[in-house]
């Protein structure tokens, strides 16, 4: 899919196409050839993401752009490696506020960061949308364009008024707040183990095991005591530790709605044992084993980041990172 240097790319999430976005997209095309970028192909409906790639692909189409989709990427390398599929090297605009400082020194041409500013106007447009306010700052194309399921918008616009109220509940902290949970990547043979949350954000996706630290825990312990919690599953300090094959801490800034949050995955590895029967509890709606092939293939389920953890630790084929769509996504289940 290379094309010529000189095309410009502006990459960003656009949920919805605001005018602030459009006014910042034709100053960048100017009078040459640009693709925009849609980032996030493939994830989960949430507020966060209320559109689907082919939705905003409408959006983008009605203003008179060429657009292609992204999936989420977990390191700026990841994410180059996709623009050079689509332009190797040019000038790029980014609105990607986790990434756009990053991509400087890795990508081939000039990069212009857009002002943050413009992607919280659109977050609070979407949040009054879904909340069913009055609303200015789209087109009258995208504003036709804004439509989904009623029972989808109605499970989105409770995930928002949580979000919100979330975010309330810590404005009083002297310091903006930097959350740590834990998560467990339980892998028994060629399965591995998935819980559905059952509670915001998130209610309804499939997510490793996991919570936040408490205030006296190591994140060892903190990844067993929600992996039972959750599972019925318990493991003893010392056996876990031998079953651990790997740690890593997901960082992204922007990775949560709720704010920053940093979580780390504890990788366990358990072929071979024989395990009783689990039972989902505490905060988990379901759980189940599936097949390691399987949860690879589940981004458009999963919640927020948590296939890029199973990605990062299982996937051996760097292709899925560099998956490039022109093509609607799969649907809601």
């Amino acid at each position: 899919m290379t094309r010529d240097r000189q095309v410009r790319l502006a990459a960003g999430r656009f949920h919805p196409l605001t005018d602030d976005y459009l006014r910042a997209l034709k100053d960048w095309r100017g009078g040459g050839e640009m693709i925009v970028v849609v980032i996030g192909a493939n994830m989960s409906r949430s507020a966060r993401y209320p559109f689907r790639a082919e939705e905003q692909f409408a959006m983008l189409q009605a203003a008179g752009f060429e657009a292609v989709a992204i999936e989420e990427a977990l390191l700026p390398e990841a994410r180059v490696r996709q623009l050079r599929a689509i332009v190797d090297g040019g000038p790029l605009l980014s609105f990607d506020v986790g990434y756009g400082g990053e991509l400087k020194g890795l990508w081939t041409g000039d990069i212009v960061t857009a002002d943050p500013v413009i992607s919280r106007h659109a977050a609070a447009i979407c949040s009054a949308w879904l909340q069913g306010v009055p609303f200015t700052g789209v087109s009258d194309a995208v504003r036709g364009l804004m439509q989904v399921d009623q029972d989808i918008h109605q499970a989105l616009a409770e995930e928002d008024a949580y979000i919100a109220q979330y975010h309330q509940s810590w404005s009083v902290a002297p310091y903006p707040p930097v959350h740590v949970t834990v998560d467990a990547l339980i892998r028994q043979d060629d399965r591995i183990l998935l819980i559905k949350r059952g509670g915001l954000p998130g209610r309804g996706q499939w997510a490793l095991p996991g919570g936040f630290l408490d205030p006296h825990e190591t994140l060892v312990a903190a990844a067993l005591r929600e992996l039972r919690e959750e599972t019925g599953l318990f493991l003893s300090e010392s056996q876990a530790r031998q079953c651990l094959k790997g740690q890593r801490v997901f960082d992204q800034p922007e990775r949560s709605a709720r704010g920053r949050t940093l979580s780390h995955v504890c990788y366990f590895d358990l072929s071979g044992l024989e395990l009783p029967p689990l039972e989902a509890g505490d905060d988990a709606a379901a759980l189940k084993w599936t097949g390691v092939t399987c949860a690879l293939k589940m981004r458009a389920h999963m919640f927020e980041d948590h296939y890029l953890m199973l990605q990062h630790f299982l996937s051996t084929d760097t292709a899925v990172t560099d998956w490039i769509c022109r093509e609607p996504m799969a649907r809601d289940v």
